[in-house]
């Protein structure tokens, strides 16, 4: 997050390491003046900032004399391949850096390392809707085929833990909380497949193809865990539930639940791992109301108190598109996101939307395990003997 944020200052990525490297230092030895944990981010982005700032007033070319030019020796191979990528790399980097200072920052933070919308928020220190509205606007200034060049070309400058197969496989060794039948996950999604008994519960893999990731009409296969180029860890649980509904008539109603995994830090309320719910419906009638209908039967199955809002949101292949929030002690959290099918999204999957609608939606099953248990730490899910098991229904909220 650092070298991102510093390159989208400096534009070049060697000071951009040096000065995180020296906001790293700083931030250590000041990290007792820091009162809120909770303003972590704003303040060590403002460090980063400082020493790019200070980089910037002092940056100079260097120079060495001409005759020793040819004692310079190049570690590129091929000529002529090394030109080319290096003008595709220039070309990239100087449609990044042309953007606007604001879209510059969201834009490279969310595809240096794949860093969420939230995350980048966070070290932003902005609402999640400015940073979507960042990322719109740097999209539409940039064209399409520089948009993929951009990600492989900052990636290729960023430590990256997916492609690294130990990690992948510790990840696949953790514990499959839907097979532990008294586990907190497990009772929440007995609950709600009791709920949605007119569902049929599909399955799916958890390394999935290329073309598995582009049926959820996403980009995250570039933001996965990479055994292979063309093969990932399950992202979502949408590439099963959107593959599914393919070649099926209507009506059509499914309900997916697994392990998705996605590179993220661990702490009380994020996970690598953890387990999502998916559901979609294709039928004649099927509109913004009887969505809404489904996902409050749906939480009312494990939240039967709880206070439940809607508000509007924006996803990729839902128009429109609705976030479910409850509400908890000391506020509220939004715990599903979806709502109604493109038509061309149902003419893809092969229904004809001018006679069925459809209409999507997914949940964490540990967000919601936590509220009815009153759970402090995402993590305690995860670590046996597990919290909630051998337990009454628990505290619901």
């Amino acid at each position: 997050m650092a070298c991102g944020y510093a390159y989208a200052v400096l534009g070049d990525f060697h000071l951009a390491r040096d000065a995180s490297q020296e906001a790293f230092i700083e931030a250590y030895r000041c990290l007792g003046n820091l009162r809120d944990p909770a303003a972590f981010p704003g303040w060590f982005r403002r460090i980063v900032f400082k020493h790019c700032d200070r980089l910037i007033r002092r940056r100079h070319a260097g120079a060495v004399p001409i005759e020793m030019a040819e004692n310079m020796v190049s570690n590129e191979g091929g000529a002529a391949s090394q030109v080319e990528q290096r003008e595709i790399r220039a070309e990239v980097l100087a449609a990044v850096r042309g953007l606007p200072e604001k879209e510059r920052a969201a834009t490279t933070l969310f595809y240096i390392n794949g860093y969420s919308q939230s995350e980048v928020a966070e070290f932003l220190e902005l609402p999640v809707g400015t940073v979507k509205s960042r990322l719109r606007a740097a999209r539409k200034l940039l064209k399409e085929r520089m948009m993929d060049m951009v990600g492989e070309t900052l990636k290729q400058h960023a430590p990256d833990e997916r492609f690294s197969l130990e990690i992948i496989e510790a990840l696949l060794a953790r514990p499959r909380l839907l097979d532990i039948s008294d586990h907190p996950v497990r009772k929440v999604w007995d609950a709600m497949r009791a709920a949605l008994s007119d569902y049929e519960v599909i399955t799916g893999e958890e390394v999935e193809t290329e073309e598995q990731f582009a049926a959820a009409e996403d980009h995250a296969l570039d933001l996965a865990y990479k055994p292979e180029s063309h093969r990932a860890l399950r992202y979502q649980m949408t590439t099963v539930t959107m593959n599914a509904i393919r070649g099926r008539q209507a009506p059509v109603r499914l309900l997916a639940a697994g392990r998705v995994f996605r590179p993220d830090r661990e702490d009380r309320t994020h996970s690598r791992i953890f387990h999502q719910v998916d559901g979609v419906c294709v039928e004649r009638g099927a509109d913004v109301a009887a969505f809404k209908a489904t996902c409050e039967r749906l939480l009312r199955a494990a939240l039967p108190d709880t206070a439940i809002m809607w508000r509007a949101c924006k996803y990729s292949f839902v128009v429109p598109g609705f976030e479910l929030l409850i509400g908890l002690e000391g506020g509220q959290i939004g715990v599903l996101g979806g709502g109604m099918l493109k038509p061309d999204t149902l003419r893809r999957a092969g229904y004809d939307p001018d006679a069925v609608g459809g209409f999507a939606w997914g949940l964490s099953l540990e967000r919601i395990a936590m509220a009815k248990y009153a759970i402090d730490d995402i993590r305690k899910l995860w670590q046996p003997p597990y919290v909630g098991c051998n337990s009454s229904e628990g505290t619901s909220q």
